[in-house]
């Protein structure tokens, strides 16, 4: 079984041409505010816009609570040019038994399509694999989604199921479908 408590402490910075990916602090909460509120951002996310500041700021407690109990690991993904919190990304439904995690993310509309959230997985994917000790990633997003497909088919991940009707949107009074994909270890080691 994994022990990701020590993968965590201290938190991992990584780095990549573009991006610095950090811990995430509840003086990102109006950035990320600003994001999740964006109706755009959240079309696909499986949940309501954030409503205020205070939703942003419960998100982000949740981060800190879940990273120290090992269970879970996310990342601010900021700009290495001005330290601009663009969005994030990690492992969270970490299921240590299997060597299996779920990974998530999301980024400001403006910066969709230039390459930056496949930029940021990269080093997430290595850690999950090499620091984490994963055998498998899992991603679940809505089929209609063709962003979040593509940022996945382009780090390797594969289409492995469909849950039909899994999820229900508040928002729009309606079921999706949800497509999940996964990534093995060996597949990534050969890439």
């Amino acid at each position: 079984m994994l022990e990701l408590e020590q993968a965590f402490v201290p938190f991992p910075l990584l780095e990549t041409e573009r991006l610095i990916l950090r811990e995430i602090t509840t003086d990102d909460a109006d950035a990320m505010f600003q994001i999740m509120s964006d109706p755009q951002v959240m079309r696909y996310f499986g949940q309501s816009p954030l409503r205020d500041l205070d939703a942003a700021v419960q998100r982000i407690t949740r981060f800190i609570d879940e990273l120290r109990a090992g269970r879970a690991i996310r990342w601010a993904v900021t700009l290495r040019e001005n330290g601009r919190y663009i969005g994030s990304c990690g492992y969270h439904t970490t299921l240590a038994k299997h060597f299996r995690a779920e990974i998530g993310y999301e980024l400001a509309a403006e910066y969709w399509g230039r390459g930056f959230m496949p930029e940021a997985l990269r080093p997430v994917l290595d850690f999950g694999f090499h620091t984490m000790g994963l055998n498998s990633i899992e991603a679940q997003i809505d089929p209609e989604n063709s962003g979040s497909r593509r940022v996945l088919e382009k780090l390797g991940f594969v289409q492995e199921g469909l849950l039909r009707q899994s999820y229900y949107e508040p928002e729009h009074k309606r079921f999706t479908d949800t497509a999940i994909f996964g990534l093995l270890h060996q597949a990534h080691h050969r890439a």
